[in-house]
């Protein structure tokens, strides 16, 4: 196998991670997981929706953008919320699963808490879905004339690819955990 694509699907050679022990198709986790945060970046940074009159907004917005004209109207709950769900979490969400699958070993001191935030993810991330699918129907049913664009699809394909890493990571360390 091409050194770069093995690189890539399991990092560094040296290290005892859940990615060297993987096999088949379960090989390419890293891949979804890095897709998932291109995605998420994507989502969070391309235009979102164009509406008008949507808690104060009028015109057309990133997520990010809405969070900073949210705080300039005054509005700093909504916009630390919005932080919070659309973009706090879904980053810690990957990160973690980023980590585990590449960078903390099976015998690490970390691991345990990491196997911890990992569990934490799992809760949050249903909190995330509906959040983001909750401001989809409300932009879509509500009198402010909103349109969404692509990068509504774009941050909800990595929220679903976000939950499969996690699902799957989350089999795998217990394996891990039943032969150790």
């Amino acid at each position: 196998m091409h050194w770069l694509v093995e690189r890539t699907l399991v990092g560094r050679t040296g290290k005892q991670t859940i990615a060297k022990y993987a096999a088949g198709p379960d090989r390419f986790h890293g891949v979804l997981i890095i897709a998932s945060a291109a995605l998420l970046g994507v989502g969070i940074a391309a235009p979102f929706a164009t509406v008008d009159g949507f808690f104060g907004l009028t015109g057309q917005f990133s997520l990010f953008q809405a969070i900073l004209e949210l705080m300039k109207a005054g509005q700093g709950v909504y916009a630390v919320g919005v932080a919070v769900v659309f973009m706090v979490v879904p980053v810690l969400i990957v990160a973690t699963n980023f980590d585990l699958w590449y960078k903390i070993e099976l015998t690490s001191d970390k691991f345990e808490k990491y196997q911890r935030r990992l569990a934490l993810c799992g809760r949050l991330w249903f909190f995330v879905m509906l959040a983001t699918i909750a401001l989809v129907f409300y932009v879509r049913t509500s009198g402010a004339g909103g349109v969404l664009h692509a990068s509504v699809y774009y941050l909800l394909l990595s929220v679903i690819l976000q939950k499969l890493n996690h699902g799957r990571i989350t089999r795998l360390l217990a394996t891990v955990k039943f032969v150790d």
